[in-house]
């Protein structure tokens, strides 16, 4: 079994994330939603999470290698108070590149989300986006994308950035 300091925050992506103060947070939104994207209603939701698990699974031969596979699950917060779940699955498809999809459990509905990421074995990722791509309730129409800023074994921060 791998551990997961060898590639494992790789897959944190969008989801167990390093506690940041979401409400604090400069905001910076380097792709605007509404270029080419139509006329819906824009939404930002600040969140940060806490890990509420972390599982790596040595696929094939043994230690890191194609795919090797982490799944995670944490807990969501939004200005310190609880806003739901988030739970994901990444799977090496390459020696640094990782596929990920997860979803974010909200009170009006889930939200969908997926990337590759490119990251060197025991590096984790921070400052990149994630594409949302789908969602279910108040979110069956949304589509965009979330901005992940800092990525830990314990938690993190990110913004979604959503067109509804």
């Amino acid at each position: 079994m791998l551990s997961v300091s060898k590639w494992g925050v790789v897959a944190t992506t969008a989801v167990s994330l390093a506690a940041l103060a979401g409400s604090a947070s400069a905001f910076h939104d380097p792709y605007s939603l509404d270029r080419g994207m139509g006329s819906g209603r824009t939404e930002a939701i600040r969140l940060t999470s806490t890990s509420t698990g972390t599982t790596v699974v040595d696929n094939g031969t043994s230690g890191p290698g194609i795919g090797d596979q982490i799944i995670i699950s944490a807990n969501l917060f939004r200005n310190g108070a609880g806003y739901g779940t988030e739970g994901a699955v990444c799977t090496r498809v390459a020696t640094d590149t990782t596929l990920c999809s997860g979803t974010f459990s909200l009170p009006r509905g889930q939200v969908s989300w997926q990337h590759l990421k490119t990251t060197p074995i025991g590096t984790p990722p921070s400052d990149f986006d994630v594409a949302i791509t789908g969602g279910t309730g108040a979110y069956a129409t949304v589509r965009g994308y979330a901005h992940i800023a800092r990525t830990a074994e314990s938690g993190g921060a990110f913004t979604l950035h959503l067109l509804h």
